[in-house]
């Protein structure tokens, strides 16, 4: 009891604190989620061309394959030529495959979001529940593994149970699967979940493995910007994984895990998610989910996080705050 009742200090005293940075501004995210991509820099007719060096030099003996680390090891016999070459195209491999960038990210999580309003009923114009999940999502965001990202909650204005995310920090929730949600615990458990596909960048992944970047060395804004062909092949690959095939399996068992694990360093007690699932498997509304026909079954998810539970340590005392979440939104759907 004393645990709960120093959570709901601890909550009130965040949420309470929170509303000047965290107070939800629908019109900003509509406007920034829709906000062009910056032109490209243009060179000027004055710029004086960069003149060829004379002497080119000679190129590090570890940018031709044959030195640094592996060629030293190659010279002392460390490692035989097999070995050296396997270790230089796993190097090849490695360089071939750069990261995709915050900015890079954020372009594409930012016109899948406009996406997710145009096919999912848009926005739900209630300021006191969008502020709402948006105060509980962006607590969770903040003791995720990337709390550094500007997050963005919005509720959706469709029946259907659905819940997504978009790269770059941007999570929705459906009218309806608030509708099915009886406490605080489980909201933070499915928001963790959305939350969790950004931060271990599940769709890039996907991405990344796919044929529209087959080929190339890395992503950049400039050769967006220069290639729209390009960028509409990389939204139409993502929107089509979102929302029609979904993410490989093991990615969302793994959402699912770190989903837990946020709401669980929150404070919330960490089987919200899991009873989520099962209100979600028994529901009359489930055929209309893009959530359930994107994911693993409900009751598989179930399993693997009733195997979760024993890391948790004293969870039952932690809190669900069903009052708190049924006073909130009554009235309010």
């Amino acid at each position: 009891m004393k645990k709960t009742i120093l959570f709901l200090a601890l909550m009130a005293v965040i949420l309470l604190s929170a509303q000047s940075s965290y107070s939800f501004r629908l019109d900003k995210f509509l406007e920034e989620v829709t906000k062009p991509p910056p032109e490209p820099k243009q060179q000027t007719s004055q710029e004086p061309a960069k003149a060829a060096p004379q002497n080119q030099p000679k190129q590090p003996e570890q940018q031709q394959g044959g030195g640094g680390l592996i060629g030293l090891g190659e010279s002392l016999g460390v490692f035989d030529k097999k070995t050296s070459n396997i270790l230089k195209q796993s190097v090849g491999t490695l360089q071939a495959f750069q990261p995709i960038g915050l900015e890079e990210e954020k372009a594409i999580g930012g016109s899948l979001a406009v996406e997710v309003f145009n096919k999912f009923g848009g926005p739900y114009k209630n300021p006191v529940l969008q502020n709402y999940v948006n105060l509980v999502g962006k607590s969770v965001a903040e003791v995720s593994d990337r709390p550094e990202i500007d997050y963005h909650f919005a509720v959706l204005n469709t029946d259907a149970p659905n819940a997504f995310a978009t790269p770059g920090g941007y999570v929705f929730i459906s009218a309806g699967l608030l509708r099915l949600l009886n406490n605080e615990a489980q909201l933070a458990g499915v928001l963790g979940h959305e939350i969790a596909h950004i931060t271990h960048k599940h769709a890039l992944q996907t991405l990344q493995r796919g044929k529209v970047l087959s080929g190339l060395s890395g992503l950049t804004m400039a050769a967006m910007d220069q290639d729209n062909n390009l960028f509409d092949q990389i939204i139409n690959e993502v929107s089509e994984v979102l929302f029609t095939r979904g993410l490989d399996k093991d990615l969302e068992f793994e959402a699912d895990k770190f989903g837990m694990e946020y709401a669980y360093r929150m404070g919330y007690h960490p089987e919200g998610l899991k009873n989520f699932l099962k209100i979600l498997g028994k529901s009359q509304r489930r055929e209309s989910s893009i959530f359930l026909s994107t994911h693993p079954s409900p009751a598989s998810r179930f399993q693997q996080l009733i195997g979760l539970l024993p890391q948790y340590k004293g969870f039952a005392l932690y809190p669900v705050l069903s009052k708190r979440y049924k006073t909130t939104v009554q009235g309010q759907l």
